[in-house]
């Protein structure tokens, strides 16, 4: 069995002539370790394919099973538990609180477990992050890319099997864009988490193992690109 499972998802919206089908019996499988970009029009159905994978949103029918766990079968308290430890969410948006420093933005999902950070884990991950001078600044005090930096620090916190972004580089410009998704693929590499990332850019989706494009809620092709990791940078060791 591969490491996420997806059967036959599928997700309406609206009745009658208001009904439209986001997604339309999606299958595919996804290996520990992999990195996947999804690509697609506006609309094609792929940052609901990312909720729906996430557990954040359930289908009309279909399972998702993540690590031999059917995902849709978890409820209330037991459901946002696994969602908190087993998957990482990275958005276009940031979804940092404004309220909150670079540190306590990073920490948000272990301290729902009622856990903290040691000072040596926080350091090294900020050191990973290149935002260990940041620590204490607040969101309004950072750029677009150290936001996103934040944010990815938030989402592996936890040290999640699953890592899943949309759209992660949305708002960054080319530069930036480069820079987070190079993080983005060597920690998910050095600690072997599968990386699922939907894009429009098409230069970073070409970043990844494999390519599945979505089109009208189905998936019309599955590519996988031959590289080496020669050109992936190392992650700092722990």
């Amino acid at each position: 069995m591969s490491y996420l499972e997806v059967n036959q998802l599928t997700k309406v919206y609206g009745v009658n002539e208001t009904r439209v089908i986001a997604l339309d019996h999606v299958s595919f499988s996804v290996e520990k370790g992999e990195f996947v970009a999804i690509i697609g029009a506006s609309g094609s159905g792929k940052s609901t394919l990312l909720s729906l994978l996430g557990g954040v949103d359930t289908p009309a029918s279909g399972s998702v099973r993540l690590d031999g766990e059917d995902v849709y079968a978890l409820k209330g308290k037991k459901l946002a538990e696994f969602r908190r430890r087993k998957i990482g969410f990275i958005f276009q948006e940031y979804n940092l609180i404004p309220v909150l420093n670079v540190e306590e933005n990073i920490e948000i999902p272990v301290r729902l477990d009622g856990i903290r950070l040691k000072p040596e884990q926080m350091t090294k991950l900020l050191i990973m992050l290149n935002m260990e001078e940041r620590r204490y600044h607040l969101p309004e005090e950072l750029s677009g890319g150290q936001k996103q930096r934040v944010a990815i620090g938030r989402a592996y916190a936890h040290k999640p099997a699953l890592i899943l972004a949309d759209e992660p580089t949305g708002n960054l410009d080319h530069a930036n864009s480069t820079e987070i998704m190079e993080l983005l693929r060597s920690t998910a590499k050095k600690m072997e988490q599968t990386l699922i990332v939907v894009t429009h850019d098409p230069d970073i989706a070409a970043m990844a193992d494999r390519i599945i494009t979505i089109s009208d809620g189905k998936i019309v092709s599955d590519q996988v690109l031959q590289k080496t990791d020669a050109a992936i940078p190392a992650a700092p060791e722990e």
